[in-house]
């Protein structure tokens, strides 16, 4: 162990803190526990993929409920970190630690009983373990595998802010006597991660779609929908908000995890949409449009185009334009 530790490099190490320390922190891992113990048979003498496994938390349960053979695949040097926690709790023998991306790995294995993986990203879908499973599945997958988690639930909703929120456009306008317009139609074409109260929201949810990981398609990633919020409260709309929910196999008993706003707060939040009209709401108002997403190799390109009208304002249709990348979301 002493002479593995040393040839590894203290930028792991930060790298790993860095990315993994959030994610044990959250109570979602221990959603996922429950969810394997519940599916415990599932488990029993199977042989397990774990994808982008991190630290291999997923792997080691696996492989206490009874694996006989586990595959830690990571893409990263995190890996030399996460065959450590392996052989520090003595299961080493039932789980192998691979480090490379899953399309160029030898993988010593022709088929697996069960793919566990943390794909969920920002907006769901911005995250590139997605596309790793989705390729694991069509050529390692038996027929009558399992994908944990296996389903999942997009959604759209709205928001306003609180009484001191300054939007982009008023902020850059000018600083220090400069001109900084430029700069507010940056930001407020750029989606943010962040938790929104609950008491901030101010309209219905609207299901944009739904994601069966036994079937999906990568081509599925990108699509149109119709969407049509109904608004619960009088307030200005500040923000569309993007959450999602998702499930395990045999969910019965197994509970549905959620990342609304209505829910706790989990590692990925959610995601906020800019809107870049002044936007005053009455209860009973409607905003609708179609809200479309369009998927790259790194990154998320949304059109969001919308209508509303009532006594204060008469948008017939108002597009807005807003790209998701870099490293808020893992791609």
């Amino acid at each position: 162990m002493e002479a593995e530790e040393s040839v590894i490099s203290p930028s792991v190490y930060l790298e790993f803190l860095a990315t993994q320390e959030v994610i044990m922190r959250d109570y979602v891992m221990l959603d996922f526990k429950d969810a394997m113990e519940a599916n415990g048979q599932l488990f029993e003498n199977a042989v397990v993929l774990e994808i982008g496994c991190g630290s291999a938390l997923l792997s080691m349960w696996a492989a206490r409920l009874g694996a006989a053979r586990v595959i830690a695949q990571e893409p990263t040097p995190v890996a030399q970190v996460a065959r450590q926690l392996v052989s520090q709790n003595q299961l080493d023998h039932i789980i192998e630690v691979i480090e490379g991306d899953i399309k160029e790995i030898t993988m010593p294995v022709n088929k697996f009983d069960v793919i566990i993986s943390k794909w969920m990203g920002a907006c769901l879908m911005y995250n590139k373990s997605l596309d790793a499973v989705l390729y694991a599945r069509d050529k390692w997958l038996k027929s009558d595998g399992y994908i944990f988690p296996c389903n999942a639930r997009l959604y759209l909703t709205a928001a306003t802010e609180n009484r001191n929120y300054v939007p982009p456009k008023r902020f850059w306008s000018r600083f220090a006597g400069l001109n900084m317009s430029y700069a507010s139609q940056i930001v407020q074409r750029m989606p943010l991660v962040a938790a929104v109260p609950a008491d901030q929201l101010l309209a219905k949810s609207e299901l944009l779609k739904t994601f069966d990981l036994m079937t999906l398609k990568r081509n599925d990633l990108s699509f149109t929908t119709k969407f049509c919020l109904p608004i619960v409260r009088k307030c200005i709309a500040h923000w569309f908000v993007v959450y999602f929910e998702f499930d395990f196999p045999h969910n019965d008993g197994v509970k549905t995890i959620s990342t609304s706003p209505l829910a706790p707060c989990t590692q990925w939040k959610q995601t906020l949409f800019h809107i870049d009209e002044h936007l005053p709401l009455c209860v009973n108002d409607t905003i609708s449009g179609l809200f479309v997403v369009k998927r790259g190799d790194r990154h998320l390109d949304f059109d969001i185009n919308w209508r509303c009208q009532n006594d204060l304002i008469n948008i017939r249709m108002h597009k807005q334009i807003c790209r998701m990348q870099g490293k808020a979301a893992n791609m």
